[in-house]
């Protein structure tokens, strides 16, 4: 579902939400290039072509489609957010009141500088979000000064995380390189 067309274009919450895009089709070499790109986004385009089989212009077209289907969002870095001195990532699922208004909720949100993602969603929860803050003074802050006082909101948790099990190449369970289907036997374990 793609909501280019401005008469289409969703209101309210709806408005703000990641666009949803058609599936595209992918063949053995997109793949790798994927894999390869989601280990390291730097790689040059000459040594992303050698890897692949192909010339360095064939591989920027690859990546140039792959980028105006969407399915290459961005380039990017992951940084180690206790080195930039934000070690605590907080979770928090929250819950609407009756009378809310989403939109309104996630603005306020958005306004708050530590927060790094916000999710909604179904179940027992409307909504999850993320922050990383510096020690237990600043999610004090964060809870006291910012969340609590954002109104309809009716119920707030707060979960601390105590640390995360990296996977090193996450793409690979979902996406295999191979042309077997993720989620069924040996396809979604992943290979190396």
């Amino acid at each position: 579902m793609s909501t280019t067309d401005p008469e289409e274009r969703p209101e309210g919450i709806l408005a703000i939400l990641e666009e949803a895009h058609e599936p595209v089709a992918l063949d053995a070499i997109d793949r790798r290039i994927l894999h390869i790109l989601h280990e390291d986004s730097h790689i040059s385009q000459r040594a992303l072509a050698a890897k692949v089989g192909l010339s360095a212009p064939s591989v920027a077209e690859r990546v140039a489609r792959l980028e105006r289907t969407h399915v290459i969002k961005r380039h990017s870095i992951e940084v180690d957010w206790g080195a930039l001195g934000f070690p605590m990532l907080v979770v928090i699922p929250m819950k609407f009141a009756a009378n809310a208004d989403p939109l309104r909720i996630v603005t306020e949100l958005r306004q708050i500088p530590s927060l790094t993602e916000i999710l909604i969603l179904t179940g027992a929860h409307d909504m999850m979000a993320r922050f990383r803050v510096r020690d237990h003074a600043d999610l004090q802050r964060l809870l006291l000064e910012r969340i609590w006082a954002i109104d309809g909101l009716e119920s707030v948790e707060t979960m601390i995380s105590l640390g995360r099990v990296d996977d090193a190449a996450p793409l690979r369970h979902i996406l295999p390189e191979d042309d077997q289907t993720p989620g069924r036997g040996e396809g979604r374990r992943g290979r190396s």
